[in-house]
């Protein structure tokens, strides 16, 4: 089966997938897991182990803009206004979960070293998944806020103890002398390289939103930097991600105006990238893991004891940083997704186990079997515990703009029935007569059947006025000076439309009419006016009112 067929496939299965979900208010990326599960080894074999693994490059582009789209939402403003809360609570949600899970894991087994490297594991989450039910949902607000920086800065921590952890169970298992200088120091040479290679990214990439004129460039030039940041962070054994989210960050906080037309250009060609992405985390699922001798037990402890440890890490977090009270409560719930770092982690810590002897490679083994079995439990489970979360937390809806607001409406939903309109008959002193008790300036004559003719402005009569004697008044009806309407929308049309027209044709009212065809007329819409009602409608979900 060729590739491109295959690509062809998990894109489409992948998409249909998530709609499906998306009509059952469940989060599209579950959807896209299950595809995942349907086409990988567990059930139709079509995604096999090594053809993933030749799709390494693929993954680490996904996780790279992940990153990226991360680290465009982390603005400096929002560290002054909650710093206190976000550093209070991603320290203890990342403590107590390393030290709950080392404890039960280690009472489960009865190896301290099993508990040291799955608690330092446990402490990582995977951004993927989350971002994405925030995306789907539009979400805003503080727990959104919180989430963000947490999901991107928990992973620089558990990069830390990850570096502890690996040294102390080597030493354990392999009963060696003990260095604290080199468990110190390798973690923070990877994380500081990663910020430096992020760092020259983003200003690289400021200077080229700054100098390109042409802004169809725009996507390419940055998609080039992306990859850039990736290709270097994987040659020099950092964290893609992190590296990605500092390219971001920085790119957002140097030139926050001139950046949003990069991220959104980012934003809608990731899509299809996401699909596959999400589709090959489950495809590389497999439930025969759950059948292995131990795992079952060491897995159940491991997901019992992280979920208990980010929750009430979470809590503890929150009421010592004052956070918000929908962050304390709600955030431990967002915090479940495990992937990318994690098992990345897990295969760093089974290659170098294997080369202590059989005995490591055993110990390797198991922690990556249970780390990818109990990544298929919470990739299903995480993201609905998201969307529950955010939307008990009301910020479903929140993050939206002036053209999502315009998306969904139709013009009838704006329309101004109660208009003042002009018959065809009807004398010029009549006319005048009538725009005096009336606050409009714009005017639809219509026939005896309510078919729009044209229209009339208080300019219109002034002219004629000032052209006619007064003994005319009671010769001129209002069809001989009426000007033709040339442009009507439909009521049924959507409202994007008409806006398209206000804009293109600079006009200030359109008469909406019941079928562009018998031009029956049914009221008008001014743009300022709509404009003035679709800021307000902005305003009000924004704010959660």
């Amino acid at each position: 089966m060729g590739i491109l067929f295959l690509l062809g496939l998990t894109i489409f299965c992948g998409t249909l997938g998530g709609k499906v979900c998306q009509q059952f208010k469940i989060p599209q990326v579950t959807g896209y897991i299950l595809v995942g599960l349907l086409l990988g080894r567990t059930v139709f074999g079509l995604w096999t182990p090594d053809l993933i693994d030749s799709f390494s490059p693929f993954v680490n582009l996904a996780l790279g803009i992940i990153g990226f789209m991360i680290g465009s939402e982390l603005k400096i403003d929002m560290f002054r206004k909650r710093g206190k809360s976000i550093y209070s609570i991603l320290f203890c949600e990342v403590f107590v979960t390393f030290s709950v899970v080392a404890f039960f894991v280690t009472l489960v087994t009865q190896k301290l070293y099993f508990g040291i490297l799955f608690g330092a594991l446990a402490s990582a989450t995977a951004p993927a998944a989350t971002v994405d039910v925030l995306w789907e949902n539009k979400t805003r607000g503080p727990l959104t806020t919180t989430l963000l920086a947490i999901v991107a800065l928990d992973d620089v921590l558990a990069l830390i103890l990850y570096g502890f952890a690996s040294v102390i169970a080597k030493t354990l298992i392999t009963q060696q002398h003990f260095s604290l200088l080199h468990s110190i120091t390798d973690p923070f040479k990877e994380i500081g390289l990663a910020v430096v290679v992020g760092l020259v990214g983003g200003y690289i990439l400021y200077w080229l939103i700054f100098f390109i004129k042409d802004r169809e460039r725009i996507l390419p030039f940055s998609l080039g930097v992306i990859m850039l940041t990736i290709g270097l962070s994987v040659y020099f054994h950092v964290d893609l991600i992190l590296s990605s989210m500092i390219l971001g960050f920085t790119l957002t906080n140097v030139a926050p105006i001139e950046s949003k037309e990069t991220f959104e250009a980012i934003k809608r060609f990731s899509t299809p990238i996401y699909v596959v992405f999400f589709v090959l985390v489950g495809a590389r699922l497999d439930f025969g893991i759950f059948l292995g001798t131990g795992i079952g037990l060491i897995a159940l402890v491991y997901v019992l004891s992280r979920t208990f440890g980010k929750m009430s890490g979470s809590v503890l977090g929150g009421f010592i940083g004052e956070a918000h009270e929908s962050v304390t409560k709600y955030l431990g719930l967002c915090l479940f997704s495990q992937a990318g770092v994690a098992i990345g982690m897990a295969i760093s810590i089974y290659q170098n186990l294997s080369k202590l002897g059989p005995e490591g490679a055993e110990i390797g083994s198991t922690i990556v079997n249970v780390i990818v079995a109990t990544t298929f439990i919470v990739q299903i489970i995480g993201p609905l515990c998201v969307r529950f979360a955010v939307s008990k937390a009301k910020e479903i809806g929140r993050d939206v703009t002036e053209e999502d607001i315009i998306d969904g409406h139709k013009v009838s939903d704006v329309i101004e029935k109660n208009v003042p309109i002009i018959r065809e008959d009807e004398q010029l002193d009549r006319m005048v007569e009538r725009v005096k008790k009336s606050e409009s300036c714009d005017f639809c004559v219509v026939d005896q059947k309510g078919k729009l003719l044209g229209n009339i402005s208080i300019g219109d009569l002034r002219d004629i006025l000032l052209e006619q004697e007064l003994e005319l008044n009671t010769l001129i009806l209002s069809r001989d000076i009426a000007v033709p309407a040339s442009r009507v929308i439909g009521a049924d049309k959507p409202l994007k439309e008409a806006i398209e027209i206000f804009r293109r044709k600079e006009l200030d009212f359109l008469p909406v009419v019941e079928d562009e065809k018998t031009r029956k007329l049914v009221g008008l819409i001014h743009y300022k006016e709509v404009m003035a009602d679709i800021q307000k409608e902005l305003l009000r979900r924004r704010d959660g009112v």
